[in-house]
């Protein structure tokens, strides 16, 4: 055999396992079948969707308390989301990057609290290289961000330094950076670098040469892009690479990981470090593509908020997506809401707030699920014993949330009417929960629950409101047979027959 055939003999089994674009196009495609046919995938979904939905009603029950119309506000948020996108993408731009500058370091068992900071000093390095450094139009802006990426990477490199070798929390030492990122920047804002001549703390403009271009509108920019870009380069890197496998395994279990050989101070440090890269990317695309010079404490809490978008997306780079997409409709339809229907532009961040805590309880989430499932259960197996008991529990979860708008209405005209009727709607709301865990007493809250509206409805009566009379009484009575009826299911299955 000729030293050619060998040659070819030993490279063509090499050749013969190189994969297809086809083949890898397919196996990606499977990998993504099966990761979404994953019941505890699935079960993830379902838990945030409730959480999202959970908050969006605890919204408007605040919205009802303070008197406002929620309908009302709400259709206002979704019609400016909706006729305004462009300015949704804009508002969730920055929040991809911050969210996945929390969920990567989460990766390796990191809690980075730090995006805020390491925002500032991506976009007040992108600023200055922008006014004062000199390039052709598409050399500038790349110079600009890569500089920016590259010291919010060290910003983001100094606490996993700490973490690594010293044992330094890095919630603490990320959060104190943070704060000496944003009052540094925002004393150079306000001092040596600042615009003469103008109110506004603010720095010169970067040169037109710095700017990435706009997408659609003043508001939405090359940014996204850059963005969407990062999801994708953070997914494969966590999911495709060795270093983003010993990631995961020194974040799952750091001790079992030095075991296998790996090095975690060297993972940690850099899962903290890209952590700050993203971060500062995120900056320097805001100053680049849409504000054009540092203003002082410009961000107003894109980093912060990019913790709540890495705990709404579980800290996956498509769920952080998503996340970020959801609450940039919250801001934009916010604005909408306030103009036209006079609704605060604080309760898209309370909305927020909810959706964090909802989130992050994910038992109260998988608790109502499963018990919400089994009631379903029940009634499909035996609906005439068990269809009274689900018939008493939407009804009171319904006269709770309805009482509680009833309490705004006739809390200006007889407190005492709208005291009696939080009354009722605090009882429905224990009342619905107490059924969900069958628990056994739960016939005598309803009881009491019904005869609390029957005299609501009696009150309204006296001050002349005979239509909510009718209802309240209605609904009051009607709870009340079934409760009565559930009662005496009860009864019968303890005794082992079944009511006449």
């Amino acid at each position: 055999m000729s030293a050619t055939d060998t040659q070819e003999s030993t490279v063509a089994p090499s050749e013969a396992r190189r994969p297809s674009v086809s083949e890898l196009i397919s196996n990606q495609w499977s990998e993504i079948k099966h990761k979404v046919l994953d019941k505890e995938f699935q079960n993830q979904i379902w838990w945030t969707l409730g959480s999202v939905v959970l908050a969006l009603f605890m919204g408007t029950l605040l919205m009802v308390l303070a008197g406002y119309d929620a309908p009302r506000a709400w259709l206002a948020l979704v019609y400016t989301a909706a006729t305004d996108m462009p300015r949704v993408l804009a508002d969730a731009t920055p929040l991809i990057f911050t969210g996945l500058s929390v969920g990567l370091a989460f990766k390796c068992g990191l809690f980075n609290i730090g995006p805020e900071g390491q925002l500032y000093i991506g976009s007040m390095v992108a600023t200055i290289v922008g006014y004062m450094v000199v390039l052709p139009i598409l050399v500038h802006p790349l110079v600009c961000i890569v500089v920016a990426a590259s010291c919010g990477f060290l910003w983001g490199l100094v606490p996993g330094l700490l973490k690594a070798y010293r044992g330094a929390h890095e919630v603490v030492t990320s959060m104190m950076l943070s704060y000496i990122a944003i009052l540094l920047t925002g004393w150079l804002a306000a001092g040596p670098l600042r615009l003469p001549n103008q109110q506004v703390e603010q720095t010169p403009y970067v040169l037109p040469t710095a700017y990435i271009p706009s997408l659609a509108g003043a508001y939405l920019h090359f940014g996204l892009v850059l963005a969407v870009l990062s999801v994708f380069a953070v997914d494969y890197l966590i999911s495709h690479t060795v270093i983003g496998y010993e990631m995961r395994a020194v974040g799952q279990n750091q001790d079992a990981a030095e075991y296998a050989g790996i090095n975690s101070k060297r993972r940690m440090a850099l899962a903290m470090g890209l952590a700050g890269l993203l971060a500062g990317l995120g900056g320097a695309s805001e100053i680049l593509g849409y504000h054009h010079r540092f203003v002082k404490n410009w961000s107003s809490g894109l980093g912060w908020d990019g913790i709540t978008v890495a705990v709404l997306g579980n800290n996956n780079p498509y769920g952080i997506l998503a996340a970020a997409v959801f609450f940039g409709i919250l801001k934009t339809g916010a604005r909408g809401m306030q103009q036209l229907s006079g609704v605060p532009l604080q309760l898209a961040v309370v909305i927020q707030g909810f959706v964090v805590v909802l989130v992050a309880a994910p038992r109260i989430m998988r608790w109502l699920s499963e018990r919400t499932i089994a009631q379903g259960r029940l009634v499909v197996t035996d609906p005439y014993r068990h269809g009274p008991r689900l018939a008493a529990l939407v009804l009171t979860l319904t006269g709770g949330v309805l009482g509680t708008g009833a309490v705004s209405s006739w809390v200006r005209i007889v407190p005492g009417v709208a005291l009696l009727m939080l009354s009722a709607s605090l009882l429905a709301f224990v009342s619905f929960a107490l059924l969900l865990a069958n628990w056994p007493r739960t016939v005598t809250m309803l009881l009491v629950t019904s005869l609390t509206w029957i005299t609501g409805s009696i009150a309204m009566l006296a001050f002349g409101d005979s239509a909510g009379m009718v209802f309240w009484a209605a609904l009051g009575s009607l709870v009340l047979v079934l409760s009565m009826q559930a009662h005496r299911m009860e009864e019968a299955t303890i005794k082992g027959g079944t009511p006449q």
